[in-house]
């Protein structure tokens, strides 16, 4: 017997559970299915505690989107009664002989943002525990702040049951196959046979081997979370006196840190992670791990160089030019692949919801996405990006 839908959402993750919310929230019957039971620590999108900022180094083009997903964190905040978004201020600190804060300073231009720029003392003189170095240069936003993800996930969860929506945890999709006509969609679980109108990919680090004959050009960077207890000054890290701080301490190099909302200050390296595969992902943590990032606070943020109170690894799913892919599928139009995000997505992941929602009632999407394409991974440039020994699946 064959279970019918208007949408099947497979993923249901940092976008995954945002875009079952907003679909069924449209009054559509939507299925969803994930390997696991969100909130989850097997994939990209827990650590207690994200990034949001409307200082874009990434492009100017992600600012319409962040700013709307502010507002989708708000309402889901009122909604739930519950802690989704705090805002602290935050500061990006960048090395000056690359492109410094050239991104950042084109993204606040063109959108207005209220962006402030400090030289290295100004930085120290208003937060004492923060070392730049000559070369640099800082940007504080006072909009930054933080996402709390298991927060917002089961948030848009209970919201979409709330609507009528169908989830189905510790369920993978073992097989999916479109009708030549393209009027529908059928996928397989261990619990029987589904079908719907359309079909949305928000499956994270598992997206490129579900669909791997576009033989997708990304790969899983394995990613490493710490909690530090400061070993001085613990109080002028809490949220209250200070908010993010990244820092590029090389060209193309950098570490983020978050304040102690109670349970340490979250640091981590980013990017620079080893290729791996989400079902074989080493969470092992080393001593080799912590060391390459103490070595980097002791430079910058001495103070923070403390007791390690937690560790955790987590996923990146990386696209070569590290921007995002949220499109139609290129074979099948009732097809939306929506997630990789090279490790700066959580942000978005309520407007992701809106957008894909769109995308599935409208044909589109208010917001450009033209920079976020699938044709454009499938040109031989992005191919060769993602040399073989990198690709998460094998080719069907």
């Amino acid at each position: 017997m064959t279970t019918t839908a208007d949408v099947i959402v497979v993923g249901l993750g940092a976008h995954g559970s945002s875009i079952a919310c907003h679909l069924a929230r449209r009054g559509l019957k939507v299925i969803g299915f994930d390997s696991h039971h969100p909130p989850h620590t097997f994939g990209s999108s827990h650590g207690g505690s994200r990034i949001i900022r409307e200082a874009y180094s990434e492009g100017e083009f992600y600012v319409p989107l962040v700013k709307r997903s502010y507002e989708l964190f708000e309402d889901l905040q009122e909604r739930t009664g519950r802690e989704v978004i705090r805002i602290t201020g935050g500061i990006s600190i960048a090395d000056r002989r690359g492109k410094g804060l050239s991104g950042i300073r084109a993204s606040a231009a063109a959108h207005g943002s209220p962006i402030e720029y400090l030289e290295p003392e100004q930085v120290t003189e208003r937060f004492p525990v923060l070392h730049p170095h000559e070369h640099m240069e800082a940007a504080f936003d006072p909009r930054a702040g933080a996402v709390f993800p298991e927060v917002a996930i089961q948030g848009h969860l209970d919201e979409a049951v709330k609507a009528g929506a169908d989830l189905r945890f510790d369920e993978p999709v073992t097989k999916w196959r479109p009708d030549r006509a393209g009027n529908s969609v059928q996928v397989e679980t261990k619990s029987g046979t589904f079908e719907a109108k359309q079909l949305v990919f928000a499956a994270g680090a598992w997206l490129p081997e579900l669909v791997s004959k576009l033989r997708l050009p990304m790969w899983i960077e394995r990613q490493v979370l710490f909690w530090f207890e400061p070993k001085a000054n613990a109080e002028a890290f809490r949220p209250e006196n200070i908010g993010n701080h990244a820092w590029e301490y090389e060209p193309g190099h950098s570490f983020y840190a978050q304040p102690d909302f109670g349970e340490g200050v979250k640091v981590a390296l980013h990017h620079d992670g080893s290729a791996s595969d989400p079902d074989r992902l080493d969470r092992r943590v080393s001593g080799e791990d912590e060391a390459a990032l103490r070595t980097q606070i002791e430079r910058y943020v001495p103070d923070l160089n403390g007791k390690l109170l937690n560790s955790a690894v987590c996923m990146y799913t990386d696209t070569p030019d590290l921007n995002f892919l949220i499109d139609f599928h290129p074979g099948h139009r009732n097809i939306v692949l929506a997630s990789p995000c090279s490790g700066h997505g959580f942000k978005f992941s309520a407007v992701m919801g809106e957008i894909v929602a769109d995308m599935v009632t409208e044909g589109q999407s208010r917001f450009d996405l033209s920079q976020f394409g699938v044709e454009r991974l499938l040109s031989e440039e992005s191919q060769a990006a993602c040399p073989p020994e990198k690709r998460p699946y094998e080719v069907n």
